[in-house]
C-alpha cells in the first residue's frame, strides 16, 4: 500500500508539472531539447557548434528555416533553472577556437537557453525559446533500473558479465563474489570491496579497447560527490532463485542500497528532467562501436 500511494503521488506531481509546462508553453513557446551520449560521443562539441552556428548565422543546409532565411536572429538568454548549472558555452568556444583543444567532457547535467526570432512559412514573425539540456548518456542507460528489482538486475548483470570479452574482465570480481554468503550478516567491508571490484570491472569494459556501452549503474563510473556513499556501495550477488531475503543479511543490505540508488539518483533525474524533454538527440561514437565489434553494444 505505501508503494501504491507513493506511485500515485509521483504520478500526480508529474501530471501537475506537465500541465504547468503546457500552460507556460502557450504564453512563451518553448522546446526543451535533450542532448546525450556516452563518454567521448561529442555532446559538448555538438552543442557548442550548434549554438555558435545559430547565433552567428552559420550554414545549416539541411535546416529549412535557416537555409530559407527565415531565422532572423538567435541570442542567448539567462539560465532558466536555478538548480541546474549553465552549459559553459563561452569557455567551450574558447577551448575549441582559441586554445585548439577538446573541451572537458560532460560530467553532470547542464542547460543553455536560446531565444530564436523567426518567420513562419506564411511570413508571420514568431519567437521560440530553445532550452538545450546536456546530460551524460550513462544516466539515460540507468532509467530501465526503475522497473527492475535488485534480484532481477543482479541476475541479468551476472549473466552479462560471463559473456564474450566481459568474462575475463570480471574474473577478479567473480572470484570475490564466490567467497560471499548472501544470507550471511550484512558486512560493510564486504560491500565496499565488492563495489570496488564491480566498479573496476565496469571501468575495464568502458576502456577504448572494448568500448562497451551497457554498463549500469552509470553513476559508478562518474560518482561525483556521492563517491563512497551507501547508494554507490553495492553489487550483484550470486542468489538462489528461490532464496528469500533475510532481514539484516548481506542480500538485504545490497537490495536496500540498490533501491536507494534509484531513489537518490535515477528517479529524481527522470522526474525533474527527462520527462520534461520535448525532443531528444542521442549521439553515438559509431567508429568506436564498429572497431570494438558487436559486443560493444550488448
Amino acid at each position: 500500500m505505501p508503494s501504491f500511494i507513493s506511485d500515485l503521488l509521483q504520478e500526480t506531481e508529474l501530471t501537475a508539472r506537465a500541465l504547468l509546462d503546457w500552460g507556460n508553453h502557450l504564453i512563451n513557446p518553448t522546446v526543451r531539447l535533450g542532448v546525450t551520449g556516452l563518454s567521448r560521443a561529442g555532446k559538448t562539441v555538438f552543442i557548442t557548434a550548434l549554438v555558435h552556428g545559430l547565433i552567428r548565422g552559420g550554414r545549416f543546409p539541411v535546416f529549412d528555416a535557416m537555409a530559407g532565411g527565415r531565422i532572423a536572429r538567435a541570442r542567448l538568454a539567462p539560465q532558466p533553472d536555478d538548480a541546474v548549472p549553465r552549459f559553459d558555452y563561452e569557455n567551450h568556444v574558447r577551448a575549441l577556437a582559441t586554445e585548439r583543444r577538446w573541451p572537458e567532457s560532460t560530467r553532470q547535467i547542464s542547460e543553455l537557453r536560446l531565444v530564436i526570432d523567426y518567420q513562419s512559412r506564411n511570413g508571420m514573425p514568431h519567437t521560440l525559446t530553445l532550452d538545450i539540456v546536456d546530460y551524460p548518456g550513462e544516466w539515460l542507460l540507468d532509467l530501465p533500473l526503475l522497473t527492475k528489482s535488485y534480484e532481477q538486475w543482479s541476475a541479468e548483470s551476472l549473466i552479462l558479465s560471463r559473456q564474450g570479452p566481459r568474462a575475463p574482465l570480471a574474473a577478479t570480481w567473480h572470484a570475490h563474489l564466490a567467497t560471499l554468503n548472501p544470507d550471511g550478516p550484512e558486512d560493510e567491508q564486504a560491500a565496499l570491496k565488492s563495489a570496488d571490484l564491480f566498479t573496476a570491472y565496469l571501468r575495464a569494459c568502458r576502456d577504448e579497447r572494448y568500448a562497451m556501452s551497457l554498463l549500469p549503474p552509470g553513476r559508478f563510473l562518474m560518482p561525483g560527490d556521492l563517491a563512497g556513499s551507501p547508494a554507490l556501495t553495492f553489487t550483484p550477488l550470486e542468489l538462489d532463485g528461490a532464496q528469500s531475503t533475510r532481514p539484516h543479511s548481506l542480500h538485504a543490505m545490497m537490495a536496500r542500497r540498490f533501491e536507494s540508488y534509484k531513489d537518490v539518483l535515477v528517479r529524481p533525474f527522470f522526474n525533474d528532467h527527462f520527462v520534461r524533454l520535448d525532443r531528444q538527440v542521442v549521439l553515438v561514437d559509431a567508429l568506436a562501436a564498429l572497431n570494438a565489434g558487436p559486443d560493444a553494444v550488448r
